[in-house]
Formats: structure tokens, sequence, C-alpha cells
């Protein structure tokens, strides 16, 4: 039989006698109860925990919304919290490196009553779009899109539920580039404008003897797209090699050969501001001057819709991509 002396604490023996009874090899005692030492008990480790009282199923934020499903949340520091929305959620999910899989049941084991909870303080100024995509959240049937982003009153808006719309069609196409309505010099000049962050900016300006192309936009655009045009750089605006009539005749400006004040299509579709200003009257400060088409490539990376946290909520074109480069307002 072999001996397990884990069991046993050791004791040096030597033998005072030459004589006696104790085996010389013999190096061990079996301890008595009072003799040996007891290992405190581990404390019980509460585990960072999310846990929903039924199974999450469609869209996590329309139940959310419509409070068809609770959640709470406890770990080594915090007793056992309701969660108050799934903004809150999200931010907690992902500060602690956990996506929406994280989140369980409420089982048998879980002695606690949902309705006799508290709930915690709402964290829903911390969140934004690229929280909501870390934490896994995707919409579901028959969601399109976010539904928290569609409220409208106790129901949602329709767009909800639908794929791109005609105006972010348009917004796709002409966002960051430029139209007149006709190619004729005076129309040229004063129709001239580009889409910035879903608005028609002039490129021209007034000044004491007339209406000028902002000929320096228009060259820094030529050089940031690659287009490698061929034009004259001494050449008049309405000279047919001046970059302006160069940029419409190959398309880089698109023509919309439409001289009508209203209901124009493209042209009148979108927020508008003139050589004049917005068309109230106001002095002119809002045309795309060099410095200001720089700033918006810096800002945008010449593709406003290129977020990929965006992407899996809005189709390209959407107006919500352009609050992602708030105060974008302020584009001076």
């Amino acid at each position: 039989m072999r001996i397990n002396r884990s069991k046993y604490r050791e004791y040096k023996l030597e033998q005072t006698r030459i004589t006696g009874n104790v085996d010389d090899e013999f190096d061990f005692f079996i301890s008595t109860d009072n003799e040996l030492v007891e290992e405190e008990e581990a404390p019980e480790i509460i585990e960072t925990e999310f846990i929903s009282d039924i199974e999450l199923s469609g869209d996590f934020h329309d139940i959310l919304i419509n409070d068809e499903i609770q959640i709470a949340f406890q770990d080594a520091t915090t007793d056992i919290i309701l969660i108050p929305n799934y903004q809150t959620l999200e931010v907690m999910l992902v500060e602690r490196g956990l996506t929406y899989d994280a989140i369980r049941v409420q089982t048998n084991i879980d002695v606690f009553i949902y309705d006799d909870l508290n709930i915690m303080d709402n964290r829903s100024d911390e969140y934004t779009n690229i929280i909501r995509y870390e934490s896994g959240y995707t919409p579901t049937a028959p969601f399109v899109r976010d539904p928290g982003d569609y409220i409208d009153g106790d129901d949602y808006d329709e767009q909800v539920y639908q794929k791109q719309i005609w105006q972010e069609k348009i917004r796709e196409q002409f966002e960051g580039g430029m139209v007149v309505r006709t190619r004729t010099y005076a129309n040229a000049i004063r129709s001239l404008s580009m889409m910035i962050y879903g608005e028609w900016r002039p490129v021209s300006y007034e000044a004491s003897f007339g209406v000028y192309p902002e000929i320096k936009t228009l060259e820094y655009y030529n050089y940031i797209n690659g287009l490698e045009l061929e034009y004259n750089t001494t050449a008049e605006p309405y000279d047919d090699d001046s970059v302006l009539n160069v940029m419409i005749d190959e398309g880089v400006i698109y023509n919309l050969r439409d001289t009508r004040d209203s209901d124009s299509p493209i042209f009148t579709d979108f927020p508008r501001y003139t050589w004049q200003g917005r068309e109230n009257g106001q002095a002119n400060s809002d045309y795309v001057q060099q410095s200001r088409y720089q700033r918006y490539i810096n800002e945008t990376n010449n593709n406003v819709f290129d977020l990929e946290y965006m992407q899996p909520y809005e189709p390209v074109g959407s107006i919500l991509y352009y609050n992602e480069y708030a105060p974008w307002q302020e584009i001076s």
C-alpha cells in the first residue's frame, strides 16, 4: 500500500536512546483533529452578469424600447439592479468588451424578482453610434434601420422599414459634387453649387463688379480628385478653356439643363444657398471658398458615407451620416 504523505504533518525526529520502539526511518505522524489547520472557505465570487427575464429575440432595440424585456446587472461591487434602456445597456457592454451574446436568461438559481429591483442611473448621454456598432446590435426584420432612430410619438416613422429612398439616392450621387443649371455663362456662375452635407452651397461669390466663380476651389477639386483636366489657368471664367467650362464640358460639373426658378428637380429638392446668401437676402458668407472645401475634405476624407459603423443601420445617402461630422453646420 502507498502512503499519501500529503495528508500528514512532518516532524523531525531524533532518537535519543540507542534502544527504543521508534523506527528511525519513520518521520511522520497522523495529525489529530485539533492539530489540522483548516483552510478558510473562499468567498463566493460574483461574476459580471447581464441577466434578462426572457430570451432575447427579434430586434433588440425594439423589444427594449417597448418594455417587452427587462435586463438586470450585477457584479462584485453592484447588487442586482435593472438597466433602464438599450443605450445604457450597450455602454456597459462595450466598456467591458462584451456584446449582446453575453446576456443570459434568468434561471431558478437567480433569487430575485425584477419588479422589486431598483433602476440604475441612465447613461444614454454617453451613447454613440460607435458604441452601438461595437455592442453587436443589428436591425432585425421587419426593420431595415435602427428603430431607435425613427421613434415618432408612440410609433415608428415608416422610413425605418424602407431601404434607400429617392433623396438618399440623389445625395449618394451628388454629395461632394457640383452642378450648374445650364452651360450659359451667367446662369452657370449664379447656379454653380456643390453639395456639402446634403445642402447646395454656392461655388461663386458677389464682388463689386459682378458674380465670379471660386476658381481656387475648382482647381483644388481637380487636384484632390485626380482628374488631371487640361484647362487654361489664365483664361477668363467665360472662356471655353477656363477651368469652369472644361469641368462642365467634361461632366465633372453636372449640367442640369434646367433654368426653372422653382420645382427644378435635384436643385430645389434640397436646402439651397445662393451666391447672395441663403435665400432671405442676408450677406453672402456661405459659398465654398478653398479653405472651406479643404476642411470638408479633411473632415470626410472625401467620402461622407464611408463610415463602417453606420452602414449596418443606414443606407448610403442617409442624413444621419451627417450627424457624425457635427457641428457640420459650422463649415466656415
